[in-house]
C-alpha cells in the first residue's frame, strides 16, 4: 500500500504538469465536467420539481418563456468569449497584458450594449406573448425581470478571460452556481407555493449570482498566466477591425443557429401544437441536451488549446490533437446512445412521472441528433481556431435552412415526433458539411495573421 502512494503522487504530478495537448484539454475539461456534473445531478431534482408541480402544459409554457429569452439573448447579446480566447491567448503568450486588458474591456462593452438592445426588444414583444398564452400581470413582470437579469449579466467576457488564462477552475465554479441556486430555490418553492412566477424569479436569481461570481473569479487574480516557453520573440500585433468584427459576427451567428436549433423549435411547437406538446418535447430535449453539455465540456477547452497551438505555429500538433479528440468523441457518443436506449424510458418515468413517458421516442431521436453532433465536436473549434469561422457558420446555416424547411412540412402533419426527426436530419447534414469544410485545415492548418488595430 505504501508503495502505491508514490506511484499515485507521480501520476497526479504528471497529470497536473503535462504539456501534452490532449492531456491539457482533458485537464481543463475535468474542471468544467465537475461543474456540469454538479449541474446534471441537481438538474434532475429541480426538473422533477418543475414537471411535477407545473404539469405537462405548465412546464411546456415555462420552457417556451425560457427558450424565447435565450433566443433573444443569442440574437442581440453577442457572445464574446471566443474572441477573447482567439485574440487574447497570443497577447498572454507574448506577455502583453495591457493589450489583453484592453481587448477584454472592448468585449465587455460589446456584450453589455447588446444586452440593453435585448431588453428593449423584450419590452416590445411581451404583450404579444401575454395575449397568446393568457399570462397575468404578475407573470409578465416576472418574465420582464428574468429577461433583464439575463440580458444585463455580462458573463461571456469573464468566461473568455478565465479560459484564455487557462483558469478553467474559476470558470467551473461560476457555472456550478446556476444549478445550485436553482436547486435550492426549487426546494423552497416546493415547500411553500410553487408557481410559474416563483420559478422565473429563481431562474433569474441563479443567473445574477453566477454573473457576480464569474467577475469575482476574474478580479481575484489580476495577473494573467504568463508562460515563458513558446513565447513569440516579437510582440503580437492586434487583429484588424475587419478581422475582429468578422470573427465576432461569424462565431455569434454560429452560436445563434445552435440556440435556434435547441430553443426556437420548442417555442414553435408551443405556439403551433400547444403547451402540452411543448412540455413533452422540451423534457426530451432537456435530457438529450445533458449529452450536449458533456460535449461542450470537451469542446471549449479544445478550442482554447487549438487557439494556443495556432498562435505558436504548431501545425503538426494541432492536427494530431484534432484526430485524437475525434476518436475520443466518437467512442463516447456510441456509449452514450446505448445508455439512452436502455435507460431513457426509466429516467423519464423516475424524474417526471408516467404521464411524461410519451416523450421517450422523442428523447431517442433528439439524443441521436445530439450524439451525431458529438461525434464531430472537434470540427467547429478547429475551423474557428484556424481563422475559418465563416466555414463553420456556413455549415450551421445550411443545417438551419434544412431545419426550417423540413419543419414546415413535418410539424403540421406529424407534430412533435416530426419535429424530432427534423432535428436529427439537420444534425446529420450540419456534421457532414463541417467535416467537408475541415478537410483543408486538417491537411494543412494555417495560423491566422492579425495585423492592424481592432478599433
Amino acid at each position: 500500500m505504501e508503495k502505491l502512494k508514490p506511484v499515485s503522487r507521480n501520476m497526479l504530478s504528471r497529470w497536473s504538469s503535462s504539456e501534452d495537448s490532449l492531456v491539457r484539454v482533458f485537464r481543463n475539461s475535468s474542471w468544467l465536467f465537475s461543474a456540469k456534473g454538479v449541474g446534471a445531478v441537481l438538474s434532475i431534482f429541480y426538473l422533477a420539481i418543475l414537471t411535477r408541480t407545473l404539469g405537462v402544459a405548465g412546464f411546456g409554457e415555462f420552457m417556451v418563456i425560457v427558450g424565447a429569452i435565450q433566443v433573444l439573448t443569442a440574437v442581440l447579446k453577442l457572445q464574446t468569449w471566443q474572441a477573447v480566447v482567439q485574440y487574447g491567448v497570443p497577447y498572454l503568450l507574448a506577455g502583453q497584458h495591457q493589450a489583453f486588458r484592453k481587448l477584454s474591456a472592448q468585449n465587455f462593452w460589446i456584450e453589455f450594449i447588446g444586452g440593453l438592445a435585448a431588453c428593449g426588444v423584450l419590452w416590445l414583444m411581451l404583450p404579444y406573448g401575454a395575449a397568446q398564452f393568457g399570462w397575468n400581470p404578475a407573470v409578465e413582470q416576472a418574465i420582464m425581470g428574468y429577461g433583464l437579469i439575463v440580458f444585463l449579466s455580462v458573463r461571456s467576457t469573464p468566461t473568455g478571460i478565465l479560459r484564455a488564462q487557462d483558469r478553467f477552475s474559476g470558470n467551473a465554479f461560476g457555472d456550478a452556481i446556476i444549478p445550485i441556486v436553482r436547486f435550492a430555490g426549487a426546494l423552497v418553492l416546493l415547500a411553500t407555493a410553487p408557481s410559474m412566477t416563483g420559478f422565473l424569479i429563481v431562474w433569474g436569481l441563479s443567473e445574477f449570482v453566477s454573473f457576480v461570481v464569474m467577475w469575482l473569479m476574474v478580479w481575484r487574480r489580476h495577473e494573467a498566466n504568463d508562460p515563458v516557453e513558446d513565447r513569440p520573440a516579437a510582440a503580437v500585433a492586434p487583429p484588424s477591425r475587419k478581422e475582429f468584427i468578422a470573427f465576432l459576427l461569424f462565431t455569434n451567428l454560429a452560436y445563434l443557429v445552435s440556440v435556434i436549433r435547441e430553443r426556437l423549435v420548442v417555442v414553435i411547437v408551443g405556439f403551433f401544437v400547444g403547451p402540452a406538446a411543448a412540455g413533452l418535447f422540451r423534457l426530451a430535449d432537456q435530457l438529450a441536451n445533458s449529452l450536449n453539455r458533456l460535449a461542450e465540456v470537451f469542446a471549449r477547452p479544445l478550442f482554447a488549446e487549438l487557439s494556443r497551438l495556432f498562435a505558436i505555429g504548431q501545425s503538426r500538433k494541432s492536427r494530431a490533437l484534432f484526430w485524437r479528440s475525434l476518436r475520443v468523441s466518437a467512442i463516447s457518443g456510441g456509449i452514450l446512445f446505448i445508455c439512452l436506449l436502455l435507460l431513457g424510458k426509466h429516467i423519464i418515468a423516475m424524474i417526471s412521472g408516467p404521464e411524461y413517458v410519451a416523450a421517450y421516442p422523442i428523447l431517442l431521436l433528439l439524443g441521436a441528433a445530439t450524439i451525431i453532433s458529438l461525434s464531430g465536436l472537434g470540427l467547429e473549434p478547429l475551423l474557428q481556431a484556424a481563422g475559418r469561422a465563416r466555414s463553420a457558420l456556413v455549415a450551421r446555416l445550411a443545417g438551419l435552412v434544412a431545419l426550417g424547411l423540413l419543419l414546415a412540412v413535418f410539424l403540421p402533419e406529424f407534430g412533435t415526433i416530426g419535429a424530432s426527426w427534423v432535428m436529427l436530419i439537420s444534425a446529420i447534414l450540419t456534421t457532414m458539411i463541417l467535416f467537408v469544410s475541415s478537410r483543408a485545415v486538417i491537411r494543412e492548418p494555417q495560423r491566422p495573421k492579425p495585423n492592424a488595430p481592432i478599433f
